[in-house]
């Protein structure tokens, strides 16, 4: 029987196999914190607002965590930092301001399910 091919599928082929796929070797499991503060100056920090927002599951409407609601004082706060660390970033050569990007990106991959995870959760 000779097959042909159409925009979706080969017609008149054999039935494509039942492929068995293992966990992403890279996936641990999602752990959500309770609290979530504010990553100011290289630490985490309370809101100087002292409010928090919930989030929520919006499947099921469980509440995942409470996370900082950082007002203009914490975005002047995060800001002057910033420009403080800016001099010290900009001395450094390029290939080590690489390597902490790399780092960086490289973290955000191995990740990368956990945090589409987590980002369906509270989409």
């Amino acid at each position: 029987m000779a097959t042909r091919t159409t925009s979706h599928r080969t017609v008149g082929a054999a039935p494509a196999p039942n492929w068995d796929y293992s966990a992403a070797p890279e996936k641990i499991p999602v752990v959500i914190a309770d609290r979530y503060d504010l990553f100011i100056n290289g630490r985490f920090v309370s809101p100087r607002s002292k409010r928090y927002f919930e989030t929520t599951n919006p499947a099921t409407e469980a509440k995942l965590a409470d996370v900082a609601d950082g007002g203009a004082a914490d975005v002047a706060a995060a800001v002057e930092a910033a420009r403080k660390a800016q001099p010290g970033w900009a001395k450094l050569k390029a290939t080590e301001r690489a390597k902490y990007l790399f780092r960086i990106a490289r973290r955000i991959q191995v990740r990368a399910l956990d945090l589409a995870e987590l980002e369906t959760l509270v989409g």
